[in-house]
Order: C-alpha cells, then structure tokens, then sequence
C-alpha cells in the first residue's frame, strides 16, 4: 500500500478517534461518553480535533504497545461508529433473513476486525499522524443532511498528504449521529468490507462471513490499494 494512501486510511479511522472536549463543542452526553443533540458536522469537527490531539500527545505509548493503540479504539472510537449499521449493511440480503444473534455475532467480528485494522494503521503512521496534527487542515462541509443520514465532507491537506478529500457518512439512532462509513479516493471502506464478506459468505451463509472476519481473510488493504485515483467526492 502506498505511504498517501495508507495515510489516508489511518487518517478516516483517526476521525473516529476521540479523547476529551475539544473546545467550543457543548453538548449532553450519553451513558458511553458519545455526544448528543450534536449536528453531523460538529460531531465530526469534535472527533477530529480530539483523534489528532491524542495521537499528538500519545504517540510514544502507540508506537511502542500494540495493546495501547487497540484500547484506543475499544474506549474511545467505538462508540462513535454505528456498527449495527454497518454489520446489516455488509451482510447484504442474508440480513433480512438472519436471527439477531447472528446479527449481533457479526457485528462484533466486524468490530474486533476494525478495532485491529485500525490499531495496526495507528501503529505504522503514528509519525505522519503527529505531523499532520501539527501542520495539516481538515476543512469539513455537510453535503446533505436530512432525518437519519448525513454526509460530510472533509478536505485534508498537510504533511504527507496531499490534498484530498474524506467522505464521512454518518446515522442518526437513539438521540446521536455516528459514522457508518468513510470514503477515500473513491474506496468506501463499508463497500469493501461488503465485496469481501459476500464472496466469503455464498449463500447468505452468515457463519462463513463471520470465520472470514475473525480469521483475517477480510483482505481490506488489498481494496483499498486498487482503488481509483483521488476523485473529487465534494458534489
């Protein structure tokens, strides 16, 4: 994977990052911590403060402890991403035939597969993060925005990066908006995870999409390397 492009992927899991307030966002909390009454884009411009400024100040820790970057994930970012969402959508239709356990089974896989996709990113570019965090800009824009869903758009340019644009995608459930996706030069990261479980799971067999998440058989870096070209995703 190429060092921008592997940047970038670390860079969309950061936004789902989040340590305490970043300044000038109030708002009521939840019992996890996650914030509430928020718009989409104001969530996104708190994560995105908060992610950079606790890689910033947590760097040493990351790089030296795998465990350390994984907690990161686990305390801090999962409760900002609708994996409930996500895990229906990346079952496809076997999801309209599955049992809520199994729905639930699959959606915590996919949780501990993120959790490890991201810990492993974190790890690698802690030191493209850092300097980012210093020097880089993220300039968001809310593209559409209705009762349940949202996009917004986030410019990001700085060191090693050059400027291109995140897709965010965020739902609307129990009182919150939370990311289900994220785009980058053209690759959704929910649409890959969907392409790999389908092919693993013929037949809408729910047991085999699961086995190929906890096994690792979920190639996302592959996809995500054969992405197109950077595209202006801003329309």
């Amino acid at each position: 994977m190429g060092q921008i492009r592997a940047t970038l992927l670390m860079l969309a899991a950061a936004i789902l990052a989040t340590g305490g307030a970043a300044s000038g966002v109030a708002a009521a909390s939840t019992g996890d911590g996650t914030p509430r009454g928020l718009a989409p884009e104001a969530v996104v411009e708190k994560v995105v403060t908060d992610a950079l400024q606790t890689i910033a100040e947590q760097h040493e820790r990351i790089q030296a402890d795998r465990d350390s970057a994984r907690a990161i994930f686990d305390e801090r970012i999962l409760p900002f991403v609708d994996t409930q969402v996500m895990a229906r959508f990346v079952m496809g239709p076997a999801a309209r035939q599955a049992q809520p356990g199994e729905i639930e089974r699959l959606e915590s896989a996919l949780a501990r597969r993120i959790g490890n996709l991201y810990a492993g990113a974190l790890q690698r570019y802690t030191r493209e993060a850092v300097d980012f965090a210093s020097e880089g800009e993220v300039a968001l824009r809310t593209v559409t925005q209705d009762d349940r869903r949202a996009v917004i758009a986030a410019n990001v340019r700085g060191p090693h990066v050059d400027d291109m644009t995140l897709r965010i995608q965020l739902y609307h459930r129990d009182d919150r908006w939370r990311v289900f996706d994220i785009e980058t030069s053209g690759v959704s990261i929910l649409l890959v995870f969907r392409d790999a479980l389908q092919s693993a799971g013929r037949n809408g067999d729910v047991d085999a999409m699961i086995a190929a998440l906890e096994d690792g058989a979920v190639d996302v870096d592959s996809a995500w390397q054969s992405g197109s070209d950077p595209a202006d995703t801003t329309d």
